[in-house]
C-alpha cells in the first residue's frame, strides 16, 4: 500500500469517522456489473472505488422493538455525507476527479430503489469490506456484522484491496439449525417468508430474497402507505371535485414520489431477520 492509499484510509477512519474503508478496482467491478451500472459509466476514466462502512445502529438500538429500530437505530443517511466529504477532499488533495457513487445498505441511494445505478453490495465485496449473506440484501462484515456502506468513484489509480477470502455467512450455529430444521435463524425469524435458500456442505448454495413479500408487511405502517390509503379513502367518500382535490393534493403527491423513487428505508426491512443473525449480534456487541 502506497502513501496515497494510506492517506485516504487515514482520512476516512479518523476525520470522516467510519468503521472500515476499502478500495476496489473499477476494472474488477466491471467484470460483474452490467452495462449502465458500472462506475466508469458515471465518471468516465474512473479507476477506483473507495468504499466506506459504518453508521451501524448503536448497541442500545438493537434492543429496541424491530419497528422502532427502523426509525431510531440506523443512521444510514450519514454515510452519504461522509462519502460526499471524502469526494471533495480527494479532489482538493490530489487534484483528481471524484463523485459520490451511492449510500445505504445495498441499493444505490441517493438515487436507489429496486434497480440502482450502482450496486453497493458489489462495491463492498470488491473492496474487501464484507460478503453476501443468506439475508439477500445484506453484506456482512467479519468484525462489525451489519454496516451501512457508501462509495466514492475516482479517477485515482489506487491499489485495490480485493475481495475477502473465506466465508462469513453462514455461521456455525446457522448451519446446525439448518441441518435440524431446514431453516437458518434469518429464515425462521422472517414473518412473511421473504428469505429462503439452501446450504450445502456448510456453504451458501442459494440465497433468495423476495422483496415483494417484505414490501407487503412494511407497507402496513410506513408513511407513504398510510398517506395513500387515507387519500384514496377520502377520495372515494367525496364528490368528483373533492376527489380530484385530494388525489392531486400535496400529501398524495408526496406519497407517490416516495413510491416512484423507491427509497430502501420505505420499501422494505422489518429488521426481524437482521436482529436474528448471530454475525450481526456479535458485531453489535463490539
Amino acid at each position: 500500500m502506497s502513501q496515497i492509499e494510506e492517506e485516504i484510509k487515514s482520512y476516512a477512519l479518523t476525520r470522516a469517522g467510519v468503521l472500515a474503508v476499502g478500495i476496489a478496482s473499477v476494472e474488477q467491478i466491471n467484470n460483474y456489473a452490467p452495462a449502465g451500472h458500472r462506475p466508469d459509466g458515471i465518471l468516465p476514466g474512473a479507476k477506483s472505488v473507495i468504499v466506506l462502512g459504518g453508521d451501524q445502529p448503536t448497541r442500545g438500538s438493537w434492543k429496541a422493538p424491530s419497528k422502532l429500530l427502523i426509525e431510531a437505530g440506523p443512521a444510514g443517511s450519514a454515510i452519504v455525507a461522509r462519502a460526499y466529504g471524502l469526494s471533495y477532499w480527494i479532489e482538493n488533495k490530489f487534484n483528481a476527479e471524484a463523485v459520490l457513487s451511492s449510500g445505504f445498505p445495498s441499493t444505490g441511494g441517493p438515487y436507489g430503489g429496486a434497480v440502482p445505478w450502482q450496486s453497493l453490495k458489489l462495491h463492498a465485496e470488491m473492496a474487501g469490506l464484507g460478503k453476501r449473506s443468506m439475508i439477500g440484501n445484506l453484506i456482512l462484515n467479519p468484525k462489525y456484522g451489519f454496516m451501512y456502506y457508501g462509495s466514492v468513484i475516482t479517477t485515482l489509480d489506487l491499489e485495490p484491496d480485493g475481495p475477502l477470502k473465506g466465508k462469513i455467512c453462514p455461521d456455525k450455529s446457522c448451519i446446525e439449525m439448518y441441518e435440524r430444521e431446514g431453516k437458518t435463524p434469518c429464515m425462521k425469524a422472517c414473518p412473511f417468508g421473504c428469505i429462503s435458500g439452501e446450504i450445502e456442505n456448510g456453504e451458501i448454495k442459494e440465497a433468495r430474497y423476495e422483496r415483494y413479500k417484505c414490501f407487503s408487511i412494511c407497507m402496513r405502517d410506513r408513511a407513504h402507505g398510510i398517506f395513500i390509503r387515507r387519500a384514496i379513502e377520502k377520495a372515494l367518500e367525496g364528490k368528483d371535485a373533492e376527489m380530484k382535490q385530494i388525489l392531486y393534493g400535496e400529501e398524495f403527491a408526496n406519497a407517490q414520489l416516495m413510491l416512484a423513487f423507491g427509497e430502501q428505508r420505505y420499501f422494505a426491512n422489518c429488521w426481524e431477520c437482521v436482529k436474528s443473525c448471530p454475525i450481526v449480534r456479535k458485531g453489535a456487541k463490539r
